[in-house]
């Protein structure tokens, strides 16, 4: 946990206001290949940007659409590139990541989350990644149609169907269907086959 104490960053923190967040989470997104790499100095510093996360999340929990400005949504979108530094997809980074996936579009940053969603697919238990990718992935469906980087989509689904989530992969291929994308329907044809 981050520690009360008097440093800028604290303040900062304590203070809100979107353009340092947004730097915040910015800087952090940067710093993501060097977290990532295993040493006890670089786990401290990825743990540091779990701690600015959970309390992001803490800050915007339970809050409606509604209630949500316009730069309230841009940092949710921001928020999402910490997708990067998850070494998996546990309980309570799902939660974290289905409050941000509406608005990855706000600020411009869907294709850098669906490529982190490929890249944690095969990270951790398998059923419960896909479980937790493909219903991140349907929260993100009902404000946008990602159709940028198929070459990212395509494999998320294609685990969803392989990982026995084949209800989401569905509706997902459904979604795109009934909204004129097409570049699912030989994956979605394939496993339905037997129907």
């Amino acid at each position: 946990m981050i520690r009360k104490t008097n440093s800028l960053f604290q303040k900062i923190i304590d203070e809100w206001k979107p353009d340092q967040i947004k730097e915040i989470i910015g800087f952090f997104w940067m710093q993501r290949d060097i977290v990532m790499e295993s040493s006890e100095e670089h786990e401290k510093a990825r743990e540091k940007i779990i701690e600015f996360w959970r309390q992001l999340y803490k800050k915007y929990k339970g809050k409606g659409e509604k209630s949500l400005t316009q730069e309230d949504k841009k940092i949710l979108s921001e928020a999402s590139k910490l997708t990067a530094i998850l070494a998996q997809i546990d309980p309570e980074s799902y939660e974290w990541l289905k409050l941000s996936a509406p608005y990855v579009h706000e600020h411009f940053n869907s294709s850098f989350f669906i490529q982190s969603l490929d890249e944690l697919k095969n990270k951790g238990d398998s059923t419960k990644s896909a479980k937790y990718i493909g219903e991140i992935y349907l929260k993100m469906l009902e404000k946008i149609t990602p159709d940028f980087d198929k070459k990212h989509i395509r494999p998320i689904i294609e685990f969803l169907y392989s990982a026995s989530a084949q209800e989401n992969a569905n509706k997902i291929c459904n979604i795109y269907g009934s909204r004129g994308y097409e570049f699912l329907r030989d994956i979605y044809e394939r496993y339905n086959a037997s129907k």
